[in-house]
């Protein structure tokens, strides 16, 4: 079924830069493109190379936080705003969006972590792009690495484009990001003299809202069993959607966001719909340039799933610290039939891998990260723990 128009909403001011549509309110037929089909994935010029010097230059970004924070942390989205527990239910699907995880209905159980993306940690207040991150339990089939846990993982972030729209352009934006790493100022100058200003700035402009009130992007696309698509997170609950217009203040405490997660997930259960933004036209739906978005007025979302999350604590130390330091959710961790496609995600196969052996090693752990086969391993609160930390975001620490 198609997802309501509030899901639609593209965060922040829209750029018309940004689509390669007509301005034509009509929805595409419904022709969907096979995820091998010619023309698909381009691979770009100098790629490899490209790859692995942001690689290099995000692995520096973690020592730099170690050397500030005495502990590593990862190279992107690594202040962490919220740990819950909930579960996804898949219903029945027509054959288009039946397709990998989504083909047999039932439900399953999910961990989901709320983040900041900035490769550097700053106050709440400061508005800048937000992410999920998802990973689902009990997903029968074959792997893209081959293991044989039964995990699917997620990732989202509160814009539906990205300003990494390629290895190189990744690079160049890092670069400026390196150079003026204590003057996020001159980043964001730097930025704004880009030829492709209009995203590489979008970051800086997104509405600085509560996190239960997002929605959430996967930016890139993926293979979606035979066919392509991207997905989106978008919240279901009547206080979710009604708070979607709440701006957080320069002066709120420094860690807001997370106070009000914590807030909200104790008193509310949270829903989500899961949807699919199906591939149909590569002239307009580019999969390895993610600087443009695909309109969702010519090509809707559609829903696939719905994620629930009950009344709990979002902020439990123990949580916390196991998903920072010792488990990673990554896109290329799942199934086959859900492979990540393009040249941003062939990067981040080999950035998040770096990072996560770079972060590993650092904080003294000799094997590599854990992966939970259930949620019977998430850590639970201890008492002591839970009455310190009730304390602490009181006061805003």
């Amino acid at each position: 079924m198609p997802c309501p128009v509030i899901h639609t909403r593209a965060s922040g001011e829209k750029e018309k830069m940004t689509f390669t549509t007509a301005d034509d309110e009509q929805p595409a037929k419904g022709e969907y493109i096979k995820w091998d089909a010619e023309g698909v994935e381009k691979e770009q010029p100098n790629e490899e190379a490209d790859i692995k010097a942001v690689s290099e230059q995000f692995c520096r970004f973690q020592m730099y936080n170690f050397n500030e924070h005495s502990h590593c942390l990862r190279g992107t989205h690594l202040k962490t705003q919220g740990c819950v527990v909930g579960k996804i239910t898949v219903p029945k699907l027509p054959p288009h969006l039946a397709q990998g995880m989504f083909k047999t209905p039932g439900t399953y159980d999910c961990i989901m972590r709320y983040s900041s993306l900035l490769p550097k940690l700053v106050a709440d207040g400061t508005g800048l792009p937000r992410g999920i991150g998802l990973k689902i339990f009990g997903i029968k089939g074959e792997k893209i690495w081959g293991e044989d846990k039964e995990t699917q993982d997620w990732t989202f972030n509160n814009y539906p484009v990205l300003e990494l729209r390629t290895p190189k352009d990744t690079y160049e934006i890092a670069d400026a990001l390196e150079r003026n790493w204590d003057n996020l100022g001159g980043f964001v100058e730097e930025g704004g003299k880009r030829a492709d200003a209009d995203v590489a700035t979008l970051p800086g402009r997104l509405p600085n809202q509560h996190m239960y009130a997002m929605p959430e992007y996967s930016q890139s696309a993926y293979r979606h069993g035979d066919y392509v698509a991207k997905y989106g997170l978008f919240p279901l609950g009547e206080k979710q959607i009604a708070a979607e217009t709440e701006q957080i203040k320069d002066s709120d405490p420094i860690n807001i966001i997370s106070q009000q997660l914590q807030n909200f997930h104790r008193d509310n259960t949270v829903t989500y719909s899961f949807c699919a933004q199906m591939l149909q036209n590569l002239q307009e739906q580019p999969v390895d340039d993610i600087g443009v978005e695909w309109d969702p007025r010519k090509y809707p979302f559609e829903q696939l799933a719905t994620l629930e999350f009950p009344p709990q604590d979002s902020w439990i130390p123990e949580f916390r610290v196991w998903w920072d330091d010792r488990i990673t959710v990554n896109s290329w961790h799942g199934l086959k039939e859900h492979q990540p496609l393009g040249s941003t995600n062939r990067m981040r196969r080999v950035v998040y891998a770096e990072s996560r052996k770079l972060r590993l090693r650092v904080n003294g752990f000799s094997q590599d990260y854990i992966e939970p086969a259930s949620v019977q391993e998430v850590p639970k609160a201890q008492k002591e723990s839970m009455a310190i930390q009730a304390q602490s975001i009181r006061a805003g620490a």
